[in-house]
């Protein structure tokens, strides 16, 4: 009966130990396309990993640490199994799991969040949960409960810090460690005293001796607080309702107006550059042939989003350098659209240029096309290079502005919205006077909405118009208020629209799409129905467009040479007005090794090394232990004394090396004094036995192993907590027990 108590306490534990490790799985799994299958992956991980290391535990007899590398292999084929189910960019299961072994962090810090699930994104998270829950088996098998508990809250706070935006409030996060509590301290063994077989040992001071001098024993030492016990209690009385709180109360927060940092910023956008031609240039000669199909477009009418230039370099506008690979679930904006129209398109791209994918509104799902984000402005990029010739369908909100609060709204004025209202040295002198003299006086919205009607009512649209939208061509192009200016196309206007209002104070930018196209559910967008138009910032309600683009028209004018040299697909050659863009990241991660890059080659042999002695040299002590099982008597009495030399040396004891063992046992009896001196005696006796050819038995060596682990055990526990945390990692270990000649005889 009390077997089947204990088998059932020790099951509760281990089941409470993996639900712990567990509780990030629901934060983690919110960071991709498909969390279900994430948070599976991650609750059979926690629940291996604390099977496997409890097994290791077992079998390796109480060997602390180093039952934690020793189920690492089983944690490798775990990840070669995932690798088969959910391949990466590698080909092959395991050049694929060795892929994502030393990729995993990197790329998931350059991957959007609402990631797509491949083995390359899920290594990292799956390691950190293997990991918090082997460490949490190992200290619920030394005995310490509650601090069993800390290494899957300190994996829940990283988890709520990795995805600040996709994860909602943690309820379920916090409800899985509050439950693992709950039952580990059910299951967690009753304390019993301290009592020998025979009844309890009362320890008589010997009166008689007490003043014999030299010949007296010498006194105990005081013990020493518990400092480690101590900062374990402090942990887990700080950390543990700390990590609950923080992820549990998320939710009451929603609404608070600080928010979290999203890493994936500081760590910056992948580093691989690609060239993109400045989708601005290519509107002045697509309005000279406007007749030019470039998609089709099946599902409701409305226009199409293609790209969003936000920096001024004087010259010409450059879109954001931050795009990120992501899933089919796409990032929601920070700030929700007014009164959106959930609209889905399916888009068969043609002579379309570039890498740019045209999407309605704020996209939030797109399938048949691998892209990447950029979370500031909702446009996205093709991971795989042009999307001429590719099919997609794409779902986004497309917001309705009419019955927007914009009469009262204020523009966004914070230091990361500087960006937004810098221009570069070299304005034309009457720019600021027309920004001001346009612009007016009254709200954020009356001045922009000044400035559109500015331009508007000013100019007129002028079919195949030379290029360019620097400051050379506004120059040319602005007229003070009130007087008839020339004409242009969209391009110089939604650039003078944003330039003006950065001139009068307004964080703006260029934004280029397309219109509806002709038909109803099936039509053909042309190059005619492309258009560039202004964006203002408003805080609470993000970036609010506005259409500068006269309705008054000038007949089309016979394009100068210069003007009709085209690259392949209609657009215009590399002038001034064409910038090709350096600063955007490719898939970055997401694409193949590149296996000739001595730099990384630098990086991952230290890293392999360092690797190899984290898990090597607990390795050794415990394949060491293990031999202790194997061989004659003599021989596995003189191995296990000598694993008991080597521990006195790990922790420090000095020993004379002419002490021999029953000198030995008397040191270690002084030094640990709940262990039964008499045993270590015996200890000493079966030592010189083996040594000098006197008889031993297999049970006298079986005695011995037992009694040198509850040693070294007793020894590793009574020494201070940084020497107790490098137990198992002390290089000179190896050292010392393959040359027995040069320790204490």
């Amino acid at each position: 009966m009390v077997g089947a108590v204990t088998r059932i306490r020790t099951a509760l534990a281990s089941a409470a130990v993996a639900l712990a490790a567990a509780a990030p799985a629901p934060l983690l799994a919110s960071g991709y396309d498909r969390p279900l299958p994430v948070f599976a992956v991650l609750a059979v991980t926690a629940a291996l990993a604390a099977g496997v290391t409890s097994a290791a535990y077992r079998m390796l007899r109480g060997g602390g640490p180093a039952a934690i590398p020793a189920g690492l292999p089983v944690a490798a084929v775990w990840l070669v199994a995932l690798a088969s189910w959910a391949p990466g960019p590698v080909k092959g299961p395991v050049p694929a799991a060795v892929d994502a072994v030393l990729h995993s962090g990197a790329r998931i810090l350059t991957t959007a969040p609402q990631a797509p699930v491949t083995v390359d994104l899920l290594a990292f998270p799956v390691a950190a949960v293997w990991l918090a829950a082997a460490i949490a088996t190992v200290l619920r098998r030394d005995g310490h409960v509650l601090p069993a508990l800390l290494p899957g809250a300190l994996l829940l706070c990283g988890a709520a810090a990795l995805n600040p935006q996709a994860a909602g409030p943690g309820y379920w996060s916090a409800a899985l460690v509050a439950t693992g509590a709950a039952v580990l301290l059910v299951a967690a063994p009753r304390p019993r005293p301290d009592t020998a077989s025979a009844g309890f040992i009362v320890r008589v001071p010997d009166l008689a001796g007490a003043g014999a001098g030299a010949g007296a024993a010498p006194a105990r030492r005081r013990p020493r607080p518990r400092t480690g016990a101590a900062v374990a209690a402090v942990a887990c009385a700080v950390v543990l309702p700390g990590a609950v709180a923080a992820v549990g109360a998320s939710g009451v927060l929603t609404d608070w107006p600080v928010k979290a940092a999203d890493p994936r910023r500081a760590a910056g956008a992948p580093a691989a550059p690609t060239q993109e031609r400045n989708p601005l240039s290519y509107l002045s000669a697509w309005s000279a042939d406007p007749d030019v199909p470039l998609m089709n477009v099946s599902g409701p009418k409305t226009e199409l989003r293609w790209a969003v230039l936000s920096e001024f370099t004087g010259p010409t506008w450059l879109p954001d350098s931050t795009y990120l690979p992501g899933g089919a679930n796409l990032l929601p904006p920070a700030e929700a659209p007014p009164n959106p129209v959930r609209t889905k398109v399916r888009v068969s791209v043609g002579k379309l240029p570039g890498g740019w994918v045209p999407v309605p509104g704020a996209p939030v799902r797109v399938d048949g096309l691998a892209v990447e984000q950029d979370e500031d402005s909702g446009t996205l990029l093709s991971s795989d290079g042009p999307v001429a010739g590719r099919t997609y369908s794409v779902t986004g909100d497309v917001p309705e502005w009419s019955g927007a609060r914009t009469a009262k709204a204020v523009t966004a004025s914070g230091e990361e919205d500087q960006r937004y209202l810098r221009l570069p040295p070299g304005a034309p002198p009457k720019l600021a006077e027309i920004a001001a003299r346009a612009a007016g006086d009254g709200t954020a919205h009356q001045r922009a909405s000044r400035l559109a009607e500015y331009l508007r009512k000013s100019y007129t649209f002028k079919p195949g118009a030379s290029g360019g939208h620097g400051y050379a061509e506004l120059a040319k192009l602005l007229v003070t208020p009130g007087r008839k200016g020339g004409g242009a196309t969209s391009e110089q206007f939604a650039s003078a629209f944003a330039v003006l209002a950065r001139a009068a104070g307004l964080p703006s930018r260029v934004a280029v799409g397309f219109g509806p196209g002709v038909g109803d559910r099936d039509r053909v967008v042309r190059t005619g129905d492309a258009v560039a138009w202004g964006e203002i910032y408003f805080r609470d309600l993000g970036w609010v467009p506005y259409d500068p683009n006269p309705r008054e028209r000038t007949p089309v004018s016979a394009p100068t040479p210069s003007e009709t040299r085209t690259e392949e697909g209609g657009s215009r050659s590399d002038g001034p007005d064409a910038h090709d863009l350096g600063g955007r990241g490719s898939a970055g991660g997401g694409g193949r090794p590149d296996s000739g890059s001595h730099e990384e080659l630098l990086l991952v042999l230290p890293a392999l090394a360092l690797l190899a002695f984290l898990l090597g040299t607990p390795l050794l002590g415990a394949i060491r232990f293990r031999r202790l099982r194997r061989g004659t008597a003599p021989d596995r009495i003189r191995a296990a004394w000598t694993e008991l030399l080597v521990a006195t040396r790990v922790a420090g004891l000095p020993v004379p090396a002419s002490a021999t063992p029953v000198e030995m046992s008397e040191r270690l009896a002084r030094e640990l004094p709940r262990i039964d001196p008499e045993r270590l005696r015996r200890v000493g006796g079966l030592v010189n036995a083996a040594r000098y050819g006197g008889s031993v038995t297999p049970e006298d060596a079986a005695f011995t192993v037992a009694e040198v682990r509850s040693a070294t055990t007793a020894l590793r526990r009574s020494r201070p907590l940084p020497r107790r945390l490098l137990w198992w990692w002390d290089p000179r270990a190896p050292l010392w027990a393959a040359q027995p000649s040069r320790l204490p005889r």
